[in-house]
């Protein structure tokens, strides 16, 4: 009896977990047991019925851990813990989710619909683990729920070459970061003596080792993976190209807000503590200054849609970096991190729901060219996808403004000539960044020029409307900051 209140009391940190776990269980249990309906199209390989399941358990999940357990005080267990961290990255693992499965009505593999949306869950439910780790071995359990679940989903989301390609590039890439950070968290443990988190944070805090610097080192490069940072970005365009849509969007954000999260545990969760190493902090300022040039540079570059996203996708990992390196040096929560984390899902998902919209089920490499007078094709969706992209430039009147407001101000606040300058060059970033979002913007509402292709009519098919769902959301929250 005491074992089990002991287990119970465990897992109440966790309940949405071990909930979205459950769900992802319950749909292999009942998409084998549909295995006898003929034919390949119907029955448990439906792709349509999934999806809805899977955006059914994981809205049920949602508005049960929010209106029963989100009221919950903080509480601290042996290997997890419910706090403001935990709260924030569960509602934002969820949103994703939520419009990952949205987005996916219509697009889901024929072939693999129910495993397809089984793996989703199971990927959510690794960053809500992460999102509520107290120790190393919670956090990496989370980290490798996310990873294993990301390569089931490339490899079975596109079935050709390119898709091969971009399965065995993450599988590669994601198992070395992962022996990079196995690395270092063992030497973690060696300078601390313990696995918690909060040990760890105190060993560091009370001895200055050289041993202990090149642990974060290495801790920090497993994670730089799983949020796309330089030196570990270059994957991400080759896979994005060579994924399907559904999961280019899932690729662009379910595994940043884990990474980050851990990042945020890592350094002392609902306070970041800048006591914890000095040099963790030039280390990520030094990250964020490369990350978020390099992205916005070669996305600059960029013809065709998923590889400028993906670019774009590594420059914003660069301004989430520069909001770490500010909240640890004030020894601050990380709020500011986690609206930008809401925002940039929101906005990034709008994007590549209105490049689904546009695309279908095709896989080729869309140039931004190809895609143009979309508002004489459906001018709702041309809107929509407008506003999501003036959100990732950060323009007033969208949720983007505040969630870059908010990062520049930490830094400006910070107090540090050195993170000034961050903002500085954050500044410029964002210029840049302003250039080629604006170039997709010209191509959506202009009409096509002499010998550029065009877009005929665009149906509204759950993809569009999940785009402008996006946009909606995007645009309240510059209205009422305070629901990010």
């Amino acid at each position: 009896m005491m074992l089990a209140q002991g287990l119970m009391q465990q897992m109440v940190p966790i309940l949405p977990a071990v909930a979205l776990a459950g769900a992802g269980c319950c749909l292999l249990a009942a998409g084998i047991a549909g295995m006898t309906a003929p034919g390949e199209d119907s029955g448990p390989r439906r792709g349509v019925g999934w999806a809805w399941a899977s955006l059914l358990m994981i809205g049920l999940i949602w508005l049960g851990w929010t209106f029963v357990f989100k009221g919950s005080g903080d509480t601290e267990t042996t290997l997890f813990r419910s706090d403001a961290v935990s709260r924030s990255g569960t509602a934002v693992t969820l949103l994703a989710g939520a419009l990952i499965a949205a987005l996916s009505i219509g697009l889901t593999p024929k072939r693999f619909g129910y495993e397809f949306h089984a793996g989703l869950l199971f990927l959510l439910a690794g960053s809500a683990f992460v999102a509520s780790a107290a120790d190393l071995t919670t956090l990496y359990l989370g980290l490798e729920m996310v990873s294993i679940p990301t390569v089931m989903l490339l490899s079975i989301g596109r079935r050709d070459d390119a898709g091969r390609e971009a399965t065995l590039k993450y599988f590669t890439l994601s198992a070395f970061s992962s022996a990079i950070f196995l690395l270092g968290a063992s030497y973690l443990y060696g300078v601390a003596g313990t696995t918690s988190l909060s040990g760890i944070a105190e060993a560091m805090a009370k001895e200055d080792q050289a041993l202990g610097r090149i642990a974060m080192a290495l801790v920090f490069g497993g994670l730089a993976f799983r949020i796309t940072a330089v030196p570990f970005h270059f994957y991400a365009p080759d896979v994005f190209a060579g994924s399907s849509l559904p999961v280019a969007a899932m690729l662009a954000t379910v595994p940043k807000v884990a990474g980050f999260l851990a990042i945020i545990r890592l350094l002392g969760g609902s306070t970041l503590e800048s006591k914890l190493s000095g040099e963790a902090e030039l280390l990520l300022f030094a990250l964020a200054l490369v990350t978020m040039t390099l992205g916005n540079c070669l996305a600059l570059a960029q013809n065709v849609w998923r590889r400028l996203l993906a670019y774009s996708s590594v420059a914003h990992s660069g301004y989430l970096l520069l909001g770490v390196v500010a909240a640890l040096h004030m020894g601050s929560t990380p709020q500011s991190i986690l609206v930008y984390l809401a925002a940039y899902v929101v906005m990034t998902m709008g994007v590549f729901a209105g490049l689904a919209a546009i695309q279908g089920r095709s896989n080729e490499e869309l140039r931004i060219d190809q895609v143009t007078s979309l508002a004489q094709g459906n001018r709702g969706l041309a809107i929509a996808m407008t506003i999501c992209l003036l959100s990732l430039i950060g323009i007033p009147l969208t949720a983007g403004f505040w969630a870059k407001f908010g990062i520049f101000f930490s830094a400006v606040s910070a107090g540090s000539p050195l993170i000034l300058t961050g903002a500085v060059v954050m500044a410029i970033n964002a210029a840049i960044a302003a250039i080629y979002y604006l170039r997709i913007i010209g191509n959506l509402l202009l009409s096509p020029s002499k010998g550029q292709g065009s877009v005929a009519t665009i149906p509204w098919s759950a993809a569009a409307w999940t785009c402008v769902v996006c946009a909606l959301v995007t645009v309240t929250w510059f209205i009422v900051p305070g629901w990010m």
